[in-house]
């Protein structure tokens, strides 16, 4: 008898303890975390099919503001993904490349070069920056190793359990309820259809004279920060390790005096990741041969809006499948569905942000219930590129 009442007691105890568990992750990947777009990008990358993709592109929001995988895949046949985060520090990307090898087996890693043209390491101590890519990572040994190597003692639970930190996010309810939305819609979606685009549907008005006709002319470098450089030496080397194929990249920005130093020390990281045996294209000199405009194809200076990103994404796109000789893997039924599913909502978000600016309005565009609920009053049909 006793031995019946210790049986039902443990049982008991066992239930309560995995309802409790259950409920906590819940709360912890609906509504006690911070929802942003970005982890709406990086929760969709690790809903991809294992080895499914062709390219994965990792940084900050200069890649996943300027690369549309949609229109790469309707207008060159490959598949890719923005594993991409705001202002993601230099261990970021590291942990991403190592997170790619975990999960897909890409014929291409293009790395943008932000998280290491930085003037000091101010962004690798950033805790919103780093939370806004960490927390979204799923537990693995890359994560643990991270945190392990780089997160204090007394902050290390926070990064394993975002809930501790994020506990009192209730308070900000029904204002997040939309997010919540998103992240559960994309749940049961079980893909990304932005493929992690992001954008600002507004066009660059600056005060400053843009220098990028002159840069091509520019040869000039400058040291990059040393951590910094440790960091991406350290990358390399596992790059190496690996045999990866990794080809980093410089997007296009609105570049005046006060940006030019980012320009010199990218010119001095293309000749080191070169010396290195890899390939870096800096695409801020080749503004004008892109055809990128300084008066409409930005939303701010570092970043280009829809008009821009159409462009660019053509002209690396040609890049990566011509010069780089990407293969590209054959997709079954479902997997062509799916990108189909893609093209089209590519094309509407195009169309709707035209739309807005058009119209003079200012508005993020980005892979939330807000968003995609509007593009079904737009049309999906193809894009030129100068389409306006």
């Amino acid at each position: 008898m006793k031995f019946r009442n210790y049986v039902s007691r443990t049982v008991k105890v066992s239930v309560f303890l995995l309802l409790v568990m259950v409920s906590c992750l819940i709360l912890q990947h609906y509504f006690l975390r911070n929802m942003d777009h970005n982890s709406l990008r990086v929760d969709g990358f690790y809903q991809e099919e294992r080895n499914s993709l062709d390219v994965v592109f990792i940084g900050a929001s200069d890649i996943y503001t300027s690369f549309m995988p949609g229109r790469a895949y309707e207008q060159y046949g490959f598949t890719s993904y923005l594993l991409a985060s705001e202002s993601i520090p230099s261990e970021g990307v590291k942990t991403a490349v190592k997170e790619v090898v975990r999960t897909q087996h890409p014929g291409m890693i293009v790395i943008e070069a932000n998280a290491f043209l930085y003037g000091s390491d101010k962004n690798e101590s950033d805790q919103a920056h780093i939370h806004k890519f960490f927390d979204n990572v799923p537990l693995s040994f890359n994560k643990l190793e991270y945190i392990q190597k780089n997160v204090p003692i007394d902050e290390k639970w926070e990064y394993m359990f975002p809930l501790i930190k994020y506990h009192s996010l209730w308070t900000e309810y029904p204002d997040r309820l939309h997010m919540m939305a998103s992240n559960f819609t994309l749940d049961i979606r079980g893909f990304n259809y932005l493929k992690g685009f992001s954008t600002t549907a507004q066009i660059h008005k600056p005060k400053k004279a843009s220098l990028n006709s002159k840069l091509s002319e520019m040869n000039e470098t400058k040291e990059l920060e040393p951590f910094l450089k440790k960091q991406l030496t350290e990358l390399l080397d596992y790059c190496d390790e690996q045999k990866l194929k990794v080809v980093f990249v410089r997007a296009p920005h609105y570049v005046t005096t006060d940006t030019l130093d980012r320009v010199k020390r990218s010119n001095k990281m293309a000749e080191f990741v070169n010396s290195r045996g890899y390939h870096y294209y800096t695409f801020e000199a080749d503004a004008p041969r892109i055809g990128i405009d300084d008066k409409r194809d930005f939303y701010n200076s570092d970043h280009m809006n829809v008009y821009g990103a159409l462009k660019f994404t053509d002209y690396l796109a040609e890049k990566i499948l011509y010069r780089e000789g990407l293969e590209v893997d054959p997709l079954n039924d479902a997997q062509i569905e799916m990108w189909s599913d893609t093209v089209k909502k590519t094309n509407q978000l195009y169309r709707y942000c035209d739309d807005l600016m058009t119209n003079g309005n200012d508005l993020g565009a980005q892979e939330d219930v807000l968003t995609l609920t509007s593009l079904d009053n737009y049309s999906s049909a193809p894009l030129e590129v100068n389409s306006k």
